[in-house]
């Protein structure tokens, strides 16, 4: 150190140690956590429509179009790509319309029938088989499946919730297996709604409320089988939040939507912070994909009005791509 420079700091050091204020350190004294700024993204409108009430379930196929769930007048299946716009694809689970949708390597179509509590596949060729069937023990309790997601090696987990805002008994969280066997995976989360797997298939996670709008993001990690190699763990807990449905980014942070507050939180899931935000104009906000390939940093979501009449589709640009 200089003389200079022992000249410029000795009454700025002298004035601390006399006066003992804290202002005299480097660090901000008032900087707390929630002080700190988490970036916001204001979602793209991109399809709107009076037919499809609640919208849900977004899923890529390997060209790059969107489809996604209609539950509103037209009950099925809507295929939307930015060149051809929004266009009615397959009447499926006509009971109430489908309510998750996964698509795999094949472009088949995994979706649940909630209304006819079954898990059904549709192949490419347009055929509809049934995946799973009475599966529930208790069908006046249970809500019917509800979110669905599919490993590489084709395990099948869903989920079955009792209530949505922390009020019933646990629901279920179910696997269909690579013999086609259906499961109880785990019965201790209540309300299991959104439900995705990582990038590698090694940990499930299941996002659910606890309360009106406290949520919780749980996970599991998984054996080679798909069934559950340890306890499930709390990782996150978000609050405003009506947990819906999720994706996982590169990073292995997991986008959660929240339904009735048009927020999706990017969640690292090791420390449950909140590092990002996604807004949309409608609140009730369900559910989120990636694109694939070049289109990998776009999120898709799906919404619609609170009286469930119109369904909404969203995109945001986002740093971090799809893992998938």
């Amino acid at each position: 150190m200089t003389r200079q420079s022992v000249a410029r700091w000795l009454p700025e050091a002298l004035l601390c140690i006399f006066l003992v204020l804290p202002a005299c350190s480097t660090a901000d004294p008032d900087a707390t956590e929630e002080q700190v700024s988490v970036q916001t993204i204001e979602a793209d409108l991109i399809a709107s429509d009076p037919t499809w009430g609640n919208t849900e379930g977004p899923a890529i196929d390997s060209n790059g179009a969107l489809y996604f769930t209609s539950r509103g007048t037209f009950k099925g299946i809507v295929r939307w790509t930015p060149d051809g716009g929004a266009e009615q694809f397959a009447e499926v689970a006509t009971m109430a319309g489908p309510g998750g949708l996964w698509i795999d390597k094949d472009d088949a179509i995994y979706l649940t029938a909630t209304a006819e509590r079954e898990v059904q596949l549709r192949a490419v060729d347009g055929n509809v088989r049934t995946l799973a069937s009475d599966f529930e023990a208790d069908k006046e309790t249970a809500k019917g499946p509800n979110d669905i997601t599919v490993s590489d090696s084709g395990i099948v987990y869903f989920t079955d919730p009792n209530g949505y805002y922390g009020e019933s008994e646990p629901g279920t969280v179910y696997r269909i297996d690579a013999e086609g066997a259906v499961q109880v995976f785990d019965d201790t989360v209540v309300g299991p709604n959104g439900i995705v797997l990582s990038a590698d298939d090694r940990t499930l996670y299941v996002a659910n409320n606890v309360a009106e709008s406290v949520s919780n993001l749980v996970r599991w990690l998984l054996a080679e089988d798909g069934s559950a190699a340890g306890p499930k763990e709390v990782v996150a807990r978000v609050e405003p939040c009506v947990a819906d449905g999720m994706a996982v980014d590169a990073e292995g942070m997991v986008w959660l939507t929240c339904y009735s507050y048009g927020t999706a939180h990017r969640i690292d899931a090791a420390t449950g912070e909140t590092v990002e935000l996604v807004t949309t104009e409608q609140k009730a906000l369900t559910n989120a994909v990636f694109g694939r390939g070049d289109d990998a940093s776009s999120l898709y979501l799906t919404s619609s009005d609170t009286e469930r009449v119109t369904g909404y589709v969203y995109r945001a640009r986002v740093g971090t791509p799809g893992a998938r």
